[in-house]
């Protein structure tokens, strides 16, 4: 009797386990992608084709350097792929090693707007998981949880089916991450005092292995969105408008981005989940972060720059007349890390996106010259960041067919790196007095080659310069007590084929001294620098 009590209570227990496995698992439900192919490709072969297209142009066109380990956060726009798929791209290769998934992340938190029902607070999933084509992705429950003791995070009904911010974002995690769960978060209307609280409950669920995911476009103009502050210089507006958004996000100021929608009303569709995020910053879950852009444009330009799946980067940055913005949405990839931008090479301290606007820059501040309506400066400028706003020494050369046109730059500079580079091309262009000024008609066959400087620094011994590398500065007090001086950037002394020699010789003859002048009472200071040509293509 004993015995038979006891193969029954193993069976018993046997059939338990069966029963909450299989059980389990059917009453487990699942949210099905419910986008349409108009948003991106519904059949897993053909996805996969063409989020492998966007990453390698990504990769090709704006590629940067940086630790995918230490990608905290993501910023990512929410439109169909084939406006906003590029510039999502930018920000979620960062996630790659040598194309291989990221598998440090664990778990993904994905706060999204809610752009079809209205309601108040922070809507949760009540489903288990997220199934489209790729695959299926299940939802941290146990964070879910947590974050409903706190009474604005709650279910809303039908919310999750008729979004698309979170699903949106799906394919492209599933494409760069190993192995993850998911948190979407779908955020409502917040009462301004709740943010901090809302914050601090999100807090409580993040670890080393968690990605922040903000999914949302920026400005949206026109008269399809009931905004239309400006109506000249379309374009430039805009993209000044989400300069300030972005540069307040970039600085982590939850202040200057709550006053900026104020000041402006500006149709940033995720404003409230960048707004949580930012609350969340100064608690400091993820200690000391820094921001990259890694790529800006809006749908505007987008159109003009795909014919089918070829996609024209010239165009994509280019200027668009105003009847060509009648309604535009702005897409902006940035992203958090841990890495110090600092500690990076200075080649790799700007974004190919932050480089290929800074000649567009120069480019652009010379050509409005010529315009009778011209734009103005502050317009043309590029959208701001950290990078972009340091104080750094700069040249601008123009070159013609080959043969120097122009070349004025600053070596010290106590201006923001992007206003040194736009006077400098000007000042290129129009106030370098050993030629004619820039003609209109010399715009076509303009070559542009800006040089971004580090801070000079002295040396004992000019043996301590390293041609090609090595920006230098000579400097000599006359008898008469004249301080003469004159500097060569790295690449003159390679493009003319001299040894060190030569090279201080020219120097010295630059600053009007005898050739032999360097061999003598003579300091010397040296830089280094690298070179941004067109490279908008």
């Amino acid at each position: 009797m004993k015995k038979n009590l006891n193969i029954f209570y193993k069976l018993y227990l046997l059939f338990s386990i069966i029963s909450i496995f299989v059980f389990g698992k059917l009453n487990s439900i699942t949210q099905k992608a419910h986008l349409t192919s108009a948003w991106y490709p519904q059949e897993k072969t053909e996805l996969t084709k063409e989020l492998n297209f966007y990453i390698k142009k990504a990769k090709e066109k704006f590629k940067l350097k940086n630790n995918p380990a230490d990608i905290k956060i993501i910023i990512a726009p929410h439109a169909g792929y084939y406006y906003s798929g590029l510039c999502a791209a930018t920000a979620y290769q960062t996630l790659l090693s040598e194309n291989k998934k990221n598998s440090k992340i664990k778990n993904i938190i994905i706060l999204s707007p809610s752009h079809t029902k209205y309601f108040e607070g922070i809507a949760i999933p009540n489903f288990d998981n997220y199934e489209n084509c790729l695959g299926s992705i299940n939802i941290d429950k146990n964070k879910i949880e947590k974050l409903k003791t706190n009474s604005s995070y709650k279910f809303v009904e039908k919310v999750f089916e008729q979004e698309h911010a979170i699903e949106i974002q799906l394919p492209f995690l599933q494409h760069t991450v190993e192995n993850f769960t998911i948190i979407p978060l779908i955020v409502g209307s917040i009462k301004e005092q709740d943010y901090k609280t809302i914050a601090n409950h999100l807090k409580n669920i993040i670890d080393e292995n968690t990605l922040i995911v903000i999914s949302s476009d920026f400005i949206h103009y026109g008269k399809d969105y009931d905004y239309t502050p400006f109506d000249l210089f379309i374009l430039d507006n805009i993209r000044y408008y989400d300069t300030e958004a972005l540069y307040a996000i970039g600085k982590q100021s939850y202040n200057n981005f709550n006053n900026l929608l104020r000041k402006t009303n500006a149709t940033i569709c995720g404003q409230n989940c960048i707004k949580i995020l930012l609350k969340l910053l100064e608690e400091k879950p993820f200690g000391e972060i820094e921001p990259r852009l890694t790529c800006y444009y809006t749908s505007a330009q987008m159109e003009q720059a795909r014919n089918n799946n070829y996609i024209n980067i010239k165009k994509l940055l280019s200027d668009l007349s105003d009847d060509l913005v009648k309604n535009s949405v702005s897409y902006a990839g940035l992203i958090f890390t841990t890495e110090k931008n600092n500690t990076l090479k200075q080649d790799d301290q700007l974004t190919n996106y932050e480089k290929k606007s800074l000649y567009n820059l120069a480019k652009r501040s010379i050509e409005n010259e010529f315009k009778e309506n011209k734009i103005p400066a502050n317009l043309l400028w590029p959208v701001r960041t950290l990078s972009l706003d340091k104080n750094s020494g700069a040249f601008v050369t123009l070159n013609k067919n080959g043969e120097l046109r122009g070349c004025i730059g600053r070596i010290i500079s106590n201006q923001e790196l992007f206003k040194t580079i736009q006077e400098m091309a000007i000042a290129s262009a129009f106030n370098d007095n050993r030629f004619n000024k820039i003609t209109k008609n010399e715009l076509e066959n303009l070559d542009i080659s800006i040089s971004v400087l580090t801070s000079p620094k002295g040396i004992n011994s000019y043996n301590e310069i390293i041609l090609g590398k090595h920006g230098i500065i000579l400097k000599k007090l006359t008898k008469s007590g004249y301080l003469a001086n004159s500097v060569f950037l790295p690449k003159v002394p390679v493009d003319w084929g001299w040894n060190l020699q030569k090279t201080l010789e020219q120097l010295s003859l630059k600053a009007g001294l005898d050739k032999d002048a360097w061999q003598q009472d003579c300091y010397f200071d040296i830089f280094e620098s690298f070179e941004i040509k067109n490279n908008l293509d």
